[in-house]
C-alpha cells in the first residue's frame, strides 16, 4: 500500500503546564487507498480552541489519538477523495481530525457545510460549537429585557456572540476585554453599551460603576478573578452562567475569592454547562446563528494565523488572550 507523507503535532510529555518546548512537528503518513466509508479530507483551516489545553495537559480526549499525544481539534476541508457513496469530491466538511495537511475520516464522523455558508470556517465559529456555546449558555440563564449582561473575554468568538444574543433579547450589555482596542472594538462593532479593561485597576469599581441597578446575568468565560470582581455587583438571585475558565486551563494556581460570601448573600445561582449536554436546543440556536450571520445581523471576526509550522506559537498566544475572534491556522 502507497503512503502520503505529511506532518502533524503532538506533544512530547504531559505537563499541567503547556510551554512551546512541548509542542513538535513530526513525520506521519496516510494510506493513499480508503477503506468503504472513508473520505480523505485537504485541510482548509482547523480550530485552535481553549478547551483542547485539558486534552493537551492530560492525552485524553474525544478521540483515541490523544492517547499519543497527537493534538486533534476541529478542522474544516474539502473533500479530495472519497469512498463514502454520499459524499461527493469537492464537498466542503468539518468534523475532528489531527492538526495535519490532509486526514482521513469516517463519513459517519462528519458534517457537510452547506454552500451558503461563507467562509466555510463559520461552521466551527459562530455557527458551530463557539455561537451555539453563547446561545445555549445565555439561554440557560433565561435573559429579560431590561436586564445587565456582563460578558468576560467580550471580543472572543463566544463572548462577542453572546453579547450580542443578549443585546438581541432586549437586555443591557456590559463586556470586559483586555485592552483599549479590544474595548473600543464591542463597544462599536458589537454593540456593547460599555467594554471595561481588565487590564486596568479596580475593576470590581467599574463594574459597579458601569453598572449602578445590578448585574442580573454573568456570562463567564475567564474565570475566577472576573467573577470576583462581578459578585459585589449582582442583583439578588442573579444568574452566572459558567462557559468557560479560559484564564485557568494553562495554569495550576489556586483559586482565592475574596467575595465568596456573596454568592449566599444574594443567592446567585451559577450554572456550569457543556452544550453537548443539551443537544435539544442545537437547531434553535443554529437557525438564528445562521440567520444572522447571512443577512449580517450578527458580527463575528476571525483571527487567521497561516501556516501548519505557527501552530504551537499561535495557541498559546490564544490561550494569552492574543487576537480577536475565532483564532484559526490556514494551511
Amino acid at each position: 500500500m502507497t503512503m502520503t507523507q505529511l506532518q502533524h503535532w503532538r506533544l512530547t510529555r504531559r505537563s499541567p503546564h503547556l510551554t512551546r518546548d512541548l509542542f513538535e512537528l513530526v513525520p506521519t503518513t496516510l494510506p493513499d487507498t480508503l477503506q468503504p466509508g472513508e473520505i480523505r479530507v485537504r485541510t482548509i483551516c482547523f480550530s485552535l480552541d481553549p478547551y483542547l489545553a485539558r486534552g493537551m495537559q492530560t492525552w485524553a480526549g474525544e478521540v483515541p489519538g490523544w492517547a499519543e499525544g497527537v493534538i486533534h481539534g476541529r478542522i474544516v476541508g474539502e473533500v479530495i477523495q472519497s469512498a463514502a457513496p454520499d459524499i461527493a469530491v469537492g464537498e466542503r466538511v468539518w468534523g475532528v481530525g489531527r492538526w495535519q495537511a490532509e486526514e482521513i475520516l469516517r463519513a459517519e464522523a462528519i458534517t457537510r457545510i452547506a454552500p451558503e455558508i461563507n467562509p466555510p470556517s463559520l461552521a466551527i465559529g459562530l455557527i458551530g460549537a463557539s455561537g451555539i456555546s453563547a446561545w445555549v449558555g445565555l439561554h440557560l440563564a433565561n435573559p429579560k429585557p431590561g436586564e445587565t449582561v456582563l460578558v468576560t473575554a467580550a471580543t472572543g468568538p463566544v463572548g462577542a456572540t453572546a453579547g450580542q444574543l443578549a443585546k438581541r433579547r432586549g437586555c443591557r450589555v456590559i463586556g470586559i476585554a483586555g485592552g483599549a482596542d479590544k474595548c473600543a472594538h464591542a463597544v462599536a462593532n458589537l454593540g456593547f453599551e460599555i467594554c471595561l479593561d481588565h487590564r486596568e485597576p479596580d475593576l470590581a469599581g467599574r463594574i459597579a460603576a458601569a453598572a449602578p441597578e445590578g448585574i442580573s446575568i454573568l456570562f463567564e468565560n475567564v474565570g475566577v478573578r472576573m467573577i470576583d470582581a462581578a459578585l459585589p455587583s449582582m442583583v439578588a438571585s442573579g444568574r452566572i452562567s459558567m462557559c468557560g475558565l479560559a484564564a485557568h486551563y494553562n495554569s495550576d494556581e489556586p483559586f482565592v475569592f475574596q467575595n465568596f460570601k456573596e454568592f449566599l448573600y444574594r443567592q446567585i445561582v451559577m450554572t456550569p454547562f457543556m452544550t453537548a449536554g443539551h443537544r435539544h436546543l442545537y437547531p434553535a440556536a443554529q437557525a438564528e446563528l445562521l440567520a444572522g450571520a447571512l443577512d449580517g445581523s450578527i458580527h463575528w471576526d476571525e483571527t487567521v494565523i497561516d501556516g501548519l509550522e505557527n501552530v504551537a506559537t499561535a495557541y498559546l498566544a490564544m490561550l494569552e488572550g492574543t487576537g480577536t475572534g475565532k483564532r484559526l491556522i490556514r494551511i
